[in-house]
Parts: C-alpha cells; sequence; structure tokens
C-alpha cells in the first residue's frame, strides 16, 4: 500500500518534475557555455570583478569568480539550484494532503486500511527521492559538461554542494508538510513554505552588509547549506547535519499535527 502511495504521488507530479528538471539543465548547461569566456579573460575579467562595489561581491559571494568552483558557486549554488530545489520540496510538502482535503477525497484516502502516519511516510519518501534525482541530474549535468568546458572543480566536493543545496529543498519542504497539515489549503501552504525561504534568503544574502540581521546567521537554514563554501572546501559537516536535523524534527511534527487533526470534507 505505501508503495502504491509513493507511485502515486510521483504520477500527480511527473510533468513538474518533467519542468524542473529541464529547468535545471537548461540553466545549467548555459552557465556552463559561459565558462570558457569567463576563463580564457582571466586576469581581465577578475579586475573586473574587483571593480565592483564589496557590498556587491559580499552579497552574491564573488570569490575567485574566474575558477570553477567560484563561478558555479556565484551563478548556481548561491541562489538558482538551492531555490529551484526549495520550490520543489515545497510543493511537495503543502500538496502532500492539503491536495487530497482540497479535492474532497481526504476521507476516502484516510479510509484505507493505512494508517496516517505510513500515508505521510509515502509521500515524504517520494519527496527525498525526487529531490536527490534532480540534485543527480544536476550534478550528472556540470561532471559532463565541466569536461567539455575544461572546467576545473573537484567533484567530490561538487557532489556535496549539491547535496547540501538538496538538504536545503528537504527542509523546506518540511516547512510545507507543516503548512499543509495545519492548514489543510494547497495555496496557502505553498506560498507560505515560499515566502518563508525567499525570506531567508534574503537575511542571507544581506547578511554580510547589514550588521543588524547578523543575528539571524546561525539559525539560518542557508547559511547551514551555503556558509562553507563546500565547493572549494568541501563538505560541511555541521552544516549539512543541522539542516538533517531540522528537516526530521519537521517531518516528526508534521506526523503529530496530521494524526491529531479532524479531517472534514
Amino acid at each position: 500500500m505505501m508503495l502504491t502511495l509513493f507511485f502515486k504521488t510521483w504520477r500527480d507530479h511527473w510533468k513538474s518534475l518533467i519542468s524542473w528538471a529541464g529547468v535545471l539543465v537548461t540553466m545549467t548547461t548555459i552557465q556552463l557555455s559561459i565558462y570558457p569566456t569567463i576563463s580564457k579573460s582571466g586576469q581581465v575579467f577578475q579586475k573586473f570583478i574587483d571593480s565592483y562595489p564589496d557590498a556587491i561581491k559580499k552579497m552574491f559571494r564573488m570569490e575567485d569568480y574566474t575558477s570553477g568552483p567560484g563561478f558555479l558557486s556565484t551563478e548556481l549554488y548561491s541562489m538558482i539550484l538551492p531555490l529551484v530545489l526549495i520550490a520543489v520540496g515545497a510543493t511537495f510538502g503543502a500538496s502532500a494532503t492539503a491536495d487530497e482535503e482540497e479535492k474532497g477525497t481526504a476521507d476516502l484516502l484516510f479510509s484505507m486500511p493505512i494508517s496516517r502516519s505510513k500515508i505521510m511516510a509515502s509521500k515524504m519518501a517520494a519527496t527525498v527521492s525526487v529531490l536527490f534525482i534532480l540534485g543527480f541530474v544536476t550534478y550528472l549535468n556540470i561532471y559532463i559538461g565541466s569536461g567539455l568546458v575544461d572546467m576545473e572543480i573537484n567533484l567530490s566536493f561538487l557532489a556535496w554542494g549539491t547535496i547540501s543545496c538538496t538538504l536545503i529543498g528537504l527542509f523546506f519542504s518540511g516547512v510545507g508538510y507543516i503548512f499543509g497539515a495545519l492548514t489543510g489549503k494547497k495555496g496557502v501552504s505553498l506560498g507560505a513554505s515560499s515566502a518563508i525561504g525567499l525570506l531567508f534568503f534574503v537575511f542571507y544574502s544581506i547578511a554580510p552588509l547589514v550588521n543588524d540581521f547578523e543575528f539571524l546567521t546561525p539559525i539560518n537554514p542557508f547559511h547551514w547549506a551555503l556558509g562553507g563554501n563546500v565547493l572549494f572546501s568541501g563538505p560541511d559537516w555541521p552544516g549539512m547535519t543541522k539542516l538533517l536535523s531540522g528537516t526530521i524534527i519537521l517531518y516528526c511534527l508534521s506526523f503529530v499535527i496530521l494524526n491529531r487533526k479532524d479531517i472534514r470534507t
């Protein structure tokens, strides 16, 4: 029964998943196609970057931009990839049970000979698999493309950087599960979880510029995922541990909320 629900979750979202995969492949390919121009102009381009205001360089984490890790970190791993994976995770979380409530099929789903916890677990398993597959697609595309454009990148660090971005997608899927279980409304849940994700991203981006927001840095999921410069220095174990622990806590809370909720259709 759980396996059936797992595949049903996949079927319900397959069109959007293909679209998101296409977005990631397209954006990654475009950025990789630009890199030879950046690397060939090396010192000239770096001088151009150095002329940027410090505020801009801090906001976009433009560290050693003409190198492979610096280029990927700035163009993909500091914004595009994590935000896409957050969007996918939030969509899965927000629609997990709220979609059933809005359609009026929740009573039928929860009357099946399977517990609510197992229903939620099957949907969470689908979420985890989808996000890691999208992360793998991105990694594979960069792995192949980096060879074609002569980009020097530590493939192990690249894998860990991709995993960190995948984990932040999972974290905000947990936020989506919480709001979905609380409200029973897909649109509200997706909007709330996406808004929280964007808000944390804004705080992460401007924290180097505004001292008043520095107190949020230790509890910001974006800092946990991206603050360790994984593409340069390898896995940030404390950051990934926080993301994984936070995801587990959010998932467990959504179990509790759903099991105590009185579903009315």
